[in-house]
């Protein structure tokens, strides 16, 4: 009977397991995905307080320190504002529960100058991202492809979906080990924020059923906004069942594509 694990794999496994909550931890987890799919360079992002994704860790297969050039760039040129993944996360309408893949080409990008200094000066030619949230906010893990190793592949692209929520629970689990003060920001938007893009999402959403997504969003439980709100804790599932019925969604990461969406589409 064949192992289901190769002993290399067990011992990647392994060594990732210990790596939760320190600074090797992507680089281990970079040898685990070697095996599922190739990658030259990843990248682990968090939004701060103010949407911003602000990069947790980056590593690159050669050893280039690429990635920590790049995420300065990408954030001080406010590049994130072009970047394709929030005008196409606002605008699909279905989504799956958890977590979100989204693939990007160079050439997708609209924005010439995040094109060219991004992608096109570095040789960047393809991104797998994965969004999801863990305790101390949204994240997002990118995969990139250079030119030289060609487009990421459909059914590589298939392998890496199968494997997203394995992947989220060690992800999720590492940023709840590591200290926020590893990020250089506060992770957690304030509520009025998060109400004003909720409400600019419209639908005919009620004041209540704003400021319970709000709530969820900002990674407050049922009970906590119940708590919060001075409502009953079934009271609040009916205002987010409500709220996203009125949205055609089904889930906080869907509310979350869309409040993204409509950042990139509006500039809030």
């Amino acid at each position: 009977m064949q192992p289901l694990w190769s002993e290399k794999e067990m011992l990647d496994l392994g060594q990732l397991v210990s790596a939760l909550g320190q600074e090797n931890f992507l680089s281990c987890l970079s040898k685990v995905l070697e095996e599922i799919v190739h990658t030259d360079h990843l990248t682990l992002y968090i939004f701060d307080a103010r949407w911003v994704p602000q990069m947790v860790d980056g590593i690159s297969r050669n050893n280039s320190g690429i990635t920590s050039k790049l995420a300065a760039l990408y954030e001080k040129s406010h590049f994130y504002q072009y970047d394709p993944n929030l005008k196409l996360l606002g605008s699909k309408k279905e989504h799956p529960a958890s977590p979100l893949l989204v693939q990007t080409h160079a050439e997708d990008i609209e924005n010439p100058a995040y094109r060219s200094e991004i992608y096109q000066k570095h040789g960047l030619l393809d991104r797998l991202s994965l969004l999801d949230h863990s305790s101390q906010g949204w994240f997002t893990f990118n995969l990139y492809r250079d030119i030289s190793s060609s487009y990421f592949q459909p059914d590589e692209v298939d392998r890496l979906g199968q494997i997203s929520r394995f992947l989220f629970s060690f992800i999720r689990k590492h940023l709840d080990l590591r200290p926020p003060a590893a990020w250089k920001s506060t992770t957690v938007p304030p509520v009025e924020q998060l109400e004003m893009l909720v409400g600019s999402l419209g639908h005919s959403l009620s004041k209540r059923e704003i400021e319970v997504c709000a709530r969820i969003l900002r990674g407050q439980t049922r009970e906590g906004v119940a708590l919060d709100l001075g409502i009953k804790t079934p009271t609040v599932a009916t205002l987010l069942q409500r709220a996203y019925a009125k949205l055609n969604i089904s889930s906080l990461n869907e509310l979350f594509a869309l409040c993204l969406g409509k950042m990139g589409s509006s500039g809030l």
